[in-house]
């Protein structure tokens, strides 16, 4: 062993173990600090059946999230997006409440939900635009949703099978519209 790592004062145990302490402590000490800044959203986007006395069943594209942390937030905005190399964007447009969507920046406590809920059988909702929109099953496939709060922060989520069903029946539907005009 050379002369010079032989000559360095290493210290002792106890200096090791100090060391080891302060790390591990300003770790989780900063951890802490982001988990405190960050709100704690839990979404789905499915189809759902509403069903009420005196009326019909009504079949929405539901987009529900609900605040799951102690800190507030405001939803911004819904997005949507598809593509595996060039990928495209959009925004759903959401004006005043109805009776099937709440309004955007509402602000939501711990707990609280905020539901959208677009009609299926409407040929001028977002979920229409998609099936006229997508071109093949990778655009299907790679479909995403995105909650975006006032904060900066967002949530990326997966429609579920049933919503991604229905819009594969309109990209068919579509594509059937486009073939029957082409050959006329």
């Amino acid at each position: 062993m050379p002369d010079w790592l032989t000559a360095l004062n290493w210290g002792s145990m106890a200096d090791w173990a100090s060391a080891g302490g302060s790390v591990f402590a300003a770790v989780v000490a900063l951890t802490l600090a982001k988990e405190v800044g960050r709100v704690k959203i839990q979404a789905t986007c499915g189809v759902r059946t509403i069903v009420g006395a005196g009326m019909n069943p009504t079949n929405l594209a539901s987009i529900m999230v609900t605040n799951v942390g102690e800190r507030p937030f405001k939803i911004s905005a819904i997005g949507l997006s598809h593509g595996l190399l060039k990928k495209t964007h959009g925004i759903i447009k959401i004006g005043a409440p109805t009776e099937f969507c709440d309004q955007l920046l509402r602000t939501l406590n711990d707990g609280e939900q905020s539901h959208f809920g677009f009609l299926l059988e409407s040929n001028s909702n977002w979920v229409a635009h998609q099936g006229r929109s997508f071109k093949n099953w990778i655009d299907l496939m790679t479909f995403r949703v995105t909650i975006h709060c006032t904060n900066g922060q967002s949530l990326k989520l997966k429609p579920e099978k049933q919503l991604r069903d229905e819009i594969a029946k309109r990209m068919k539907a579509n594509k059937e519209l486009r073939n029957s005009t082409d050959r006329q």
